[in-house]
């Protein structure tokens, strides 16, 4: 149950930078949120790394999320 919550507020998250325009990319690829929640949930070989990229002003420009393998 602790997971659909955690997964709940990362999409949450995820549809509020959506609506102020900011792109979220999924493995370098433009993404949505319930792909990227998908993934998140999914995961089992590794985990998605959060990347907030910010421009020159340190407003986030861009939201990655990248597969980072577990070793």
């Amino acid at each position: 149950m602790k997971k659909d919550k955690e997964t709940s507020a990362l999409r949450c998250e995820l549809e509020t930078y959506r609506r102020q325009g900011i792109p979220l990319m999924l493995n370098g690829s433009l993404s949505t949120p319930e792909e990227i929640e998908q993934a998140c949930s999914i995961a089992e070989e590794g985990v998605y790394m959060r990347d907030y990229v910010q421009n020159e002003r340190g407003e986030v420009e861009r939201l990655q999320f990248d597969f980072v393998k577990n070793e």
